[in-house]
């Protein structure tokens, strides 16, 4: 999370790990994928309208009224960004001209919760550094954009 102190990111990290224990099980015991999108806006909006637009399966966790994470049952790397992909397009009917930073990371791609849930708040960091605005960023498009700078 861009410009907050270590010990609020840590909080957030752990929340969020915690909402990450019942799909983490699925994972290890029945290889079930998911995926993990972070959001925030540096406006003062409420994101709990993604809420309405999530599969029933999915879990909505609000951070603060400006930043929330979804976690997306049953998807891979293509399935996960399409899914953050159709919240972003809901999100600019509401918001159009709101800046909205995002991040997605799929358990698939990562050895450890740990290890994800620091990978997905490093990059809406760099998304915000960045201003990368719009986007749903994930670790490929990262190295992309390390490689072109």
């Amino acid at each position: 999370m861009p410009n907050i102190p270590t010990e609020r990111r840590f909080i957030i990290q752990q929340k969020l790990m915690q909402s990450l224990k019942d799909f983490d099980y699925r994972f290890k015991r029945y290889k079930i994928s998911y995926s993990i999108t972070i959001w925030h806006s540096p406006e003062n909006i409420d994101l709990a309208l993604f809420s309405n637009h999530i599969r029933a399966t999915d879990r909505f966790i609000t951070f603060d009224r400006n930043t929330c994470a979804i976690i997306f049952d049953c998807t891979n790397d293509e399935s996960g960004i399409k899914a953050a992909n159709n919240l972003l397009t809901h999100y600019h009917s509401t918001f159009y001209a709101m800046p909205l930073f995002a991040s997605i990371v799929t358990v698939s791609n990562y050895d450890s919760t740990l290890n994800m849930t620091q990978n997905l708040f490093e990059l809406l960091t760099h998304a915000v550094k960045h201003n990368m605005n719009s986007i749903i960023l994930e670790h490929s498009q990262v190295i992309q954009h390390n490689q072109q700078v």
